[in-house]
């Protein structure tokens, strides 16, 4: 497999200047530029050996690194960003089905408060409409019982019968 020199190029050994910590932004962005990427071939290689194995024996990486050209090193680097990069999509995946999870159980126990409270008042009212019969007939009881006694008082004590 050949492999597009411009893309993989390398600055040459011994060409490393000799204060890098005095480069300028302009040096250090060309070093950047000069940062080894991997081809859309090679990459679909990597992303298909991924898809079925997240990691990878040193015999694979190995027959993986010879295959694209790449240095195990390089492979197994890769992997590990994909793993870490998989991780993390994994992660927001799972939040966003937690949040709406959550959202969904806020929604419902929020339309189940109010229904409470609906039934809270409703039970309140059916309570009043209970007590008002029962106080009357206490009322009209205790009107009975006086009047009762009243008349007792009239006849002198003793009831007819």
């Amino acid at each position: 497999m050949m492999l597009d020199e411009e893309e993989y190029s390398y600055s040459a050994v011994g060409e490393a200047e000799p204060f890098p910590c005095l480069s300028s932004p302009t040096t250090l962005r060309k070093k950047k530029k000069n940062k080894r990427r991997f081809s859309d071939e090679q990459i679909k290689s990597l992303e298909s050996m991924f898809e079925t194995e997240t990691r990878l024996e040193p015999r694979k990486k190995l027959q993986l690194a010879r295959e694209l050209g790449l240095q195990p090193r390089q492979v197994a680097i890769w992997f590990q960003n994909k793993r870490a990069r998989w991780k993390s999509k994994q992660l927001e995946r799972d939040y966003s089905i937690l949040r709406a999870n959550y959202n969904t159980l806020a929604s419902r126990y929020e339309a189940l408060k109010k229904e409470k409270q609906a039934l809270a008042i409703q039970l309140q009212n059916l309570n009043e409409v209970i007590q008002k019969p029962r106080e009357e007939s206490q009322c009209c009881s205790e009107v009975k019982a006086s009047n009762s006694t009243d008349s007792e008082s009239d006849n002198g004590g003793h009831v007819k019968v």
